[in-house]
């Protein structure tokens, strides 16, 4: 039982940035879905249970709805879970936020990062260094 909090904190604890917008994305999606299933367009296609038993037709349609969407978020947050995306995506939330202190230390420094050199440029850095290496194995 400890080792299941364990991971369940781990879990909580490395949801990022990036988990949480995707699981806006869910949230979002699945609004869309079965909200777009209305009340309206149940009643028109049982229109005799519509007249007879509104209430009954009411709750069905309640119930359906939460059913889908209880189902569809429960099968996702299982391919959550599978594959570790809470965890994988904590660790591309620190990989950029990694890369964007890097990427300030170096203008800070006045050095160039190689994102915004040309292929050229660094191949000539590179060449450049293995030409230096190579002139000082050379005797004169």
């Amino acid at each position: 039982m400890e080792s299941t909090e364990n991971s369940h904190t781990e879990i909580q604890g490395a949801e990022g940035v990036r988990y949480h917008k995707l699981l806006s994305v869910l949230d979002r999606s699945l609004a869309s879905v079965v909200d777009s299933f209305k009340l309206e367009e149940l009643q028109a296609i049982f229109p005799d249970l519509a007249q007879q038993i509104p209430e009954k037709l009411a709750d069905s349609y309640e119930q359906i709805s939460s059913y889908l969407r209880n189902s569809a978020n429960a099968d996702f947050q299982a391919i959550l879970m599978q594959y570790d995306m809470a965890i994988k995506l904590a660790g591309l939330d620190k990989l950029v936020g990694e890369a964007i202190e890097r990427k300030a230390a170096a203008s800070n420094d006045g050095k160039q990062p190689i994102t915004s050199m040309s292929p050229e440029t660094i191949n000539r850095g590179r060449s450049a260094a293995i030409k230096q290496v190579e002139l000082e194995r050379v005797p004169f």
